[in-house]
């Protein structure tokens, strides 16, 4: 496992802004990583100085343990920004072509890599076509595609899934994870769903600065924490259902969300525990729409946001 990125006091300013505040951040291959915060946290200003579209104003970075301008890390990341867009009136092989050409492909070898990058995405029929006789979702995978070329090591996804349908999403996400097996991702999103569902580990930025950078499992406590939601409102007296199980700790009821319940629990056998639960509801015939190991993500981001405000 290697170093994906290094950042060191690392600092942006546009005028008086400072997109990024000091940030000292360290990355490691093997996980795809979700980069999340709300708007103007600074998540496209940190990969556009990944790529080195940006000069930081002050501080370090490192990519693949090389400076963001070193000619020893071109070709190896590669970025897919969420308004991407090709040409207009040219077939998307002949624009895969080209940029594989920019890259260093001779002609034949360009060819060769553009039909490779559609045959992973399982687009090759579109590559005739422009990409205005498209579907959105079949421009997005085309895009990926492009994001591919020439083998990178390390590819950031601006909002890959955006503006998609949910069947076209979860198509993309299924790629997306596919594709991860030998590269690394970093994706950012405001999806918080998307980047349970296709990250291990998450970096969050709010303001600027780093609030968190860890696995996912370890945020929201995947070992001690189930989060249901259920078809109907609980009983306000739900702990009594469960009072003959003494691993449970203590039972949450969601203000916002009343059918949902995070039950906090310390067990040795927490597969059997969570059996045991699902039974009890059953029994109470309150049935079970969404069931989640650890707490939800959203729910942590919502309490560090609120921690963070009465700090200040």
């Amino acid at each position: 496992m290697g170093e994906l990125f290094a950042c060191r006091h690392l600092v942006k300013r546009f005028g008086a802004i400072r997109a990024l505040d000091k940030i000292d951040l360290t990355v490691q291959s093997g996980s795809t990583t979700g980069l999340i915060g709300p708007n103007g946290a600074g998540k496209t200003t940190l990969f556009s100085i990944l790529c080195g579209h940006l000069r930081p104003t002050s501080g370090t970075v490192t990519v693949l343990g090389q400076p963001t301008d070193a000619t020893a890390v071109k070709g190896r990341i590669s970025l897919l920004p969420q308004d991407a867009s090709l040409f207009k009136g040219t077939s998307v092989t002949s624009q895969l072509i080209l940029f594989a050409r920019l890259q260093g492909f001779n002609s034949t070898q360009a060819r060769l890599e553009a039909k490779r990058v559609l045959d992973i995405l399982e687009v090759s029929d579109l590559g005739r076509h422009p990409p205005e006789a498209l579907s959105f979702g079949q421009r997005k995978r085309v895009m990926l595609a492009q994001a591919l070329i020439g083998h990178p090591e390390l590819i950031l996804l601006d909002e890959p899934t955006s503006g998609l349908d949910p069947v076209a999403a979860t198509e993309v996400r299924r790629l997306i994870k596919q594709l991860s097996r030998d590269r690394d991702f970093i994706i950012s999103s405001h999806n918080l769903d998307e980047i349970e569902d296709i990250c291990k580990a998450v970096i969050i930025l709010n303001k600027g600065k780093v609030k968190a950078n860890c696995l996912i499992a370890d945020f929201t406590d995947q070992d001690n924490y189930l989060t249901i939601t259920l078809d109907r409102p609980p009983p306000p007296d739900i702990t009594r259902l469960f009072q003959d199980m003494q691993d449970i700790v203590r039972i949450d009821t969601d203000i916002a969300t009343r059918e949902k319940i995070s039950i906090h629990f310390q067990s040795d056998y927490p597969d059997q525990l969570q059996i045991r639960i699902l039974e009890r509801l059953q029994r109470e015939n309150l049935g079970v729409l969404d069931l989640r190991r650890g707490k939800a993500l959203a729910d942590e981001i919502i309490n560090l946001v609120k921690r963070e405000r009465s700090q200040n």
